[in-house]
Formats: C-alpha cells, sequence, structure tokens
C-alpha cells in the first residue's frame, strides 16, 4: 500500500511513512512513529505476515504488531528472546533466544500462540540468521551450528 516500516535497534525505535506521488516526485510522509518500549528491532528485521508485523523488540519480548502501530500482543512474562533471529514459515513462526532455545509460535494476532520450544544450541550469543530449506532449519551461536529437522516427513 506504499507504506514501508523502518525499525531500528539502540534506541532509534520503528516508524510507519506512507510514500505519496505527486507530479513526478515522491515523498514521505509519517503514519506512526514508536519509541524503542513498544517496537524498535536491535539485531534483525521484522517480518510482514497478513497485515502485522512480529518482531523483538528492546526488552525482549516477541511483539505482533497492527499496522496501524498498536501492539496486538506480546510473549509472556519469562518468554524472552533477547537478541535472537527468528523467520516466517507456513504461517508460524521460529524463533531463537540467545541461549539457544528454539521456539515455535504461531503467526496469528489473535493472541501469544506458543505451540514447542526446544534447546538446541547451549553455548551463547544465538543471534545468526535462521535459514530453512526442505524441513531442516540451521541455526547457530558464537561456537557451534545445528541442522534441525523441523518439517513434516
Amino acid at each position: 500500500g506504499g507504506r514501508i516500516f523502518f525499525s531500528g535497534g539502540y534506541n532509534a525505535g520503528s516508524l510507519m511513512v506512507q510514500l505519496q506521488e505527486q507530479n513526478g516526485r515522491f515523498t514521505a510522509q509519517p503514519v506512526f512513529k514508536l519509541e524503542p518500549e513498544v517496537f524498535g528491532a536491535t539485531q534483525h528485521t521484522p517480518v510482514l505476515h497478513a497485515n502485522h508485523l512480529y518482531g523483538v523488540r528492546a526488552d525482549g519480548k516477541f511483539v505482533c504488531l497492527g499496522l496501524d502501530g498498536k501492539v496486538v500482543w506480546a510473549s509472556d512474562s519469562g518468554q524472552q528472546f533477547g537478541l535472537g533471529p527468528f523467520l516466517l514459515a507456513d504461517g508460524l513462526l521460529f524463533a531463537l533466544n540467545d541461549s539457544g532455545l528454539l521456539r515455535l509460535i504461531e503467526a496469528t494476532p489473535e493472541k501469544y500462540v506458543l505451540l514447542a520450544q526446544a534447546q538446541i544450541l547451549k553455548g551463547r550469543e544465538s543471534w545468526g540468521p535462521l535459514a530453512l530449506a526442505e524441513g531442516r532449519l540451521i541455526a547457530r551461536d558464537l561456537t557451534r551450528m545445528v541442522c534441525v529437522e523441523v518439517g513434516q516427513r
């Protein structure tokens, strides 16, 4: 719809702009601006799914954000994600926290739905981007890399 969402870490927060074209020139008009404690991605880019943005904010909680700039839900207390990576596949969010705990979350604006979790790495700084191919998820931390079967057989 001609909108661009910007999100940054280190207290940058986030911003949604609407692009408008007039006489061959484009301008960007702010739609909303959010403080980092509301929504701001320090390490990984938020993902757009079914008119909602999903990502991790500065306090380490996983958040679903409406395109109006309103927080729809945040992960429960104790469900911290830190700087860990996440990706979307088939309506599911794979999210890894800093210590290598992988969580499978339903990508729905209804509520935070944790479907499963498993400790797949035991190192630290599990910040590398995730990769998914043919039902196999690749994740890494500072010292190890693992390949985990996550698809149906």
